[in-house]
């Protein structure tokens, strides 16, 4: 376990010195994957290591791209300690109750929430890059990229890639049989489009007061947002907590 410990410390310092982790999020990493490896060992490491090192890699794609993604988006490229834990929470407590209370449900939450958060990385990072302006899962009209709830055929297939991807892996090192695997990818995916039908409903949505953009920003163009739509404090780190937990008990809901 001490090994384990270690790397995860160095993951989360590598994390910090690339710019994909601030400081704080570099310390919930490092929990984070102590609590998986307590439950999963290396196996539960390495799936969380492509989860990070995917998202680090399509995060840094293009980027000069998405500079207009980034005035709508509350959080920049480097995760805080709470995107950390909205991403790796639910992994995390699956891998402390594999640990208390071992059961093949518990493997398949912890794939099946890593397999959301994947493919919802890779569903925004490579969906911005439409070169077709998004359609709103709710209303179908186009909206600008990187709007909440906003979906895309790129960013669709990317979702499927992300979720199967984690479930590949999964099948493979934790000698699951092909069944295992749709069951991940699925739950992945279904988690996805959760976390899109959560961000265009229940989310948060606030107004430029000067330029009138909408944006997740509590400040936009030096002045103070107001909100128009959604929950308030149902931020873009709740819409992602929610839909790791939904596609988890996707997941697990086959093994109850």
């Amino acid at each position: 376990m001490i090994i384990y410990a270690f790397l995860s410390a160095i993951t989360g310092i590598l994390g910090y010195k690339i710019h994909a982790l601030s400081r704080n999020g570099a310390i919930a990493a490092t929990g984070v994957g102590c609590a998986i490896a307590l439950g999963f060992g290396w196996k539960g490491l390495l799936l969380l290591g492509i989860f990070f090192l995917t998202s680090t890699i399509w995060s840094k794609y293009k980027a000069q791209l998405k500079d207009g993604v980034e005035q709508i988006v509350e959080k920049s490229a480097s995760r805080d300690q709470y995107q950390v834990l909205a991403n790796g929470g639910v992994a995390a407590f699956a891998g402390i109750m594999m640990l208390l209370f071992p059961g093949d449900v518990w493997l398949f939450i912890f794939l099946s929430a890593i397999a959301t958060s994947n493919s919802d990385t890779w569903a925004s990072e490579l969906g911005v890059l439409s070169k077709r302006r998004p359609l709103h899962i709710i209303t179908m009209k186009f909206v600008p990229a990187g709007t909440s709830g906003a979906i895309s055929m790129p960013g669709i297939l990317a979702s499927l890639l992300g979720a199967g991807l984690i479930g590949g892996v999964g099948s493979l090192v934790f000698d699951l049989s092909f069944l295992g695997l749709v069951i991940v990818t699925v739950a992945g995916f279904v988690g996805c489009l959760s976390d899109t039908l959560i961000g265009a409903t229940l989310q948060e949505e606030l107004k430029c007061q000067k330029c009138g953009s909408k944006t997740e920003r509590h400040m936009h163009c030096g002045n103070r947002t107001v909100k128009i739509n959604g929950i308030k404090g149902f931020n873009n780190d709740v819409v992602n907590f929610a839909s790791s937990m939904i596609g988890a008990l996707v997941g697990g809901a086959w093994w109850l």
